[in-house]
């Protein structure tokens, strides 16, 4: 079974990673090739060292439950000996060498550059997690699709989460025409983002648990919830698009509290859907 703080450090360095990679691909859809502005740097650099940190607190309570140890009694012995015999040192490494790359990319003066640097080494350390839980225990040419698909499944969830994070805080900070013609712009990418999701999370589910899936186990229960969650965000995505963003060009005037509260319920979603994702990759399907 495991412990809750290794719980909470995968679902945080989750979260993280997913908008490390996900604002700046958010950015790119919209053709935002300009410089980043200052308080959008410190936002991403921000969230670059929240998933190093608790990348570093995953990987020491990993390594401390395999060694049938506590964070406290484990030693820099056991540690090391531990991520050199196994893939999370070099995920471990890889993530963080990529995350250093977003951390600097803020900081270094690269101007229209920036964005793109961000995006690509934001996809890599969240890459990373196609070689941790059940894609990097999968072997041969199945495991190489699993771990594709994951990838895939990865890149469009962050893509999908920094949008709704951006559009939230556009939400409340910019006007309703601008906001609408963000969310008109997004409007095609997603429904990329949807397809590739449906897409990848049935191969992912089926190389994870075969077929017929098991609904009757908890981790079936769990994959129910996941669903049902993401089924609440398609929703509200569809009410965003198709009700509430024309209002917005109408000048409704109740159409903009009802789109900041759609986008905060739809982000809450997400954040569920990736808690509940933790867990699923920390289970037996069978169990």
């Amino acid at each position: 079974m495991e412990t809750a703080s290794l719980l909470v450090a995968r679902f945080v360095a989750f979260v993280a990673l997913l908008l490390v990679a996900g604002l700046p691909f958010h950015a790119l859809t919209l053709g935002a090739f300009a410089p980043m502005s200052r308080p959008k740097r410190l936002v991403l650099a921000l969230l670059a060292l929240m998933a190093a940190g608790a990348s570093i607190w995953w990987a020491l309570e990993t390594v401390a439950a395999m060694a049938g140890a506590t964070l406290a009694t484990l030693d820099q012995e056991t540690f090391t000996v531990v991520l050199a015999a196994t893939p999370l040192g070099a995920v471990m490494e890889w993530r963080l060498t990529a995350l250093a790359a977003v951390l600097l990319a803020m900081i270094v003066p690269l101007r229209a550059l920036r964005c793109g640097i961000a995006a690509v080494a934001g996809a890599v350390a969240l890459g990373t997690m196609a070689w941790t839980g059940h894609a990097g225990a999968s072997e041969g040419s199945i495991g190489t699709l699993h771990r594709a698909a994951d990838v895939v499944h990865l890149l469009a969830a962050a893509t999908w989460l920094g949008a709704l994070a951006g559009f939230t805080v556009a939400a409340f900070s910019k006007g309703d025409r601008g906001i609408a013609q963000e969310l008109a712009a997004f409007a095609r990418t997603g429904s990329v983002i949807v397809a590739l999701l449906l897409l990848t999370g049935v191969v992912n589910t089926i190389a994870i648990a075969g077929w017929p899936l098991p609904f009757g186990s908890r981790w079936g229960w769990l994959l129910a919830l996941k669903l049902a969650l993401f089924a609440g965000m398609l929703g509200l995505a569809a009410i965003n698009r198709w009700k509430i963003t024309p209002g917005l060009e109408r000048g409704e005037a109740t159409a903009k509290g009802h789109l900041q509260r759609s986008l905060a319920i739809e982000f809450a979603l997400g954040l569920g859907v990736v808690a509940v994702v933790g867990l699923l990759g920390v289970l037996d399907p069978a169990a």
